[in-house]
């Protein structure tokens, strides 16, 4: 018998069907007959101490302007249900706060979840790699525009970055001494209210930034993001070049380092970006990647995290 897997994400009819990693784990989970309950976290809701959310039956085909069909709106308690992927793109601004609150109550003794809501929480995406500063290049996090500039004048060519943001989106190289320099740091941090990254510039980043797939702490793909020769960012979001690439010795070291919090904290589907050798962040909200790498590796990422979520829901 099915069992029923909701999933909270962005607006379904906004996906891009072959690039998005919540569009592929549905289709599987279809195939193998489970029921794709679609919602996005405005319809989350806590009645007392319980968890619901406003879902839709979905049904998925791989054919673009006509991917998805949803039927009729039903309120789920989400204790009822076997599985919840919580697959919504940052920002992480108050509402993702809220809805990981609620997420919180979900009964863990019957229901699988990807990811922990409060790993999620506890994991800022570019503050969590810093728990390995031994496998990153230098870096600061910081909203006093002085001590950025110092970092600046210590390095000589630095990245910086918003904390909550994803994509890409205000990720900007500066060199020492250029006049755009006090206008970047002003508008990043709000005039010094609002704490940024800043790190040491990758020159190996025009080869590109590798995303690695863990699940459950082990990598299982990795593919490379090469920027566009007029942009320092790899996104693809952002007109980044997927290619295929190997998983490394220096990868696995990584993962190594990072498998035993990650499975503690209940972070299963994790993407970890790797730079000249160097880890940069650690994606626990929506990471992707799982169909360029099935193209490249001739493999199926998605079933293997599906097989994950039946193994567990089978354990519980």
């Amino acid at each position: 018998m099915g069992l029923r897997f909701a999933f909270i994400m962005d607006p379904i009819e906004r996906i891009d069907i072959h690039g998005d990693s919540t569009f592929a784990l549905m289709l599987e989970a279809q195939k193998r007959g489970h029921q794709v309950l679609y919602a996005t976290p405005r319809t989350l809701f806590q009645r007392g101490g319980d968890p619901y959310l406003g879902v839709q039956p979905a049904t998925l085909k791989r054919q673009l302007g006509a991917h998805h069909q949803l039927g009729p709106v039903e309120t789920v308690c989400l204790h009822d249900v076997d599985a919840v992927f919580m697959r919504k793109d940052p920002p992480f601004d108050a509402d993702y706060l809220l809805a990981t609150w609620i997420l919180d109550r979900v009964d863990r003794r019957r229901v699988v979840m990807i990811n922990d809501p409060q790993g999620i929480r506890d994991f800022n995406e570019k503050l969590a790699a810093l728990r390995w500063p031994e496998l990153m290049a230098p870096s600061l996090v910081a909203s006093d525009r002085k001590v950025l500039r110092a970092f600046l004048e210590e390095h000589g060519e630095v990245v910086v970055k918003p904390l909550l943001n994803a994509g890409g989106s205000g990720v900007i190289l500066l060199e020492n001494g250029h006049r755009n320099v006090g206008s970047v740091l002003d508008l990043l941090t709000m005039e010094g209210q609002r704490m940024i990254e800043i790190q040491a510039y990758i020159p190996a980043v025009v080869a590109g930034d590798k995303r690695v797939i863990l699940l459950d702490g082990q990598p299982i793909g990795a593919v490379n993001r090469k920027p566009k020769s007029d942009d320092i960012r790899a996104n693809m979001h952002v007109g980044g070049q997927a290619e295929k690439a190997v998983l490394t010795d220096r990868d696995r070291e990584i993962c190594r380092a990072l498998q035993p919090e990650l499975s503690a904290r209940g972070l299963i589907f994790v993407g970890i970006d790797v730079i000249g050798g160097w880890l940069t962040e650690v994606n626990v909200t929506s990471p992707t990647g799982l169909q360029e790498i099935d193209r490249f590796d001739s493999v199926c990422l998605e079933a293997q995290i599906i097989d994950w979520v039946e193994q567990q829901h089978a354990s519980l």
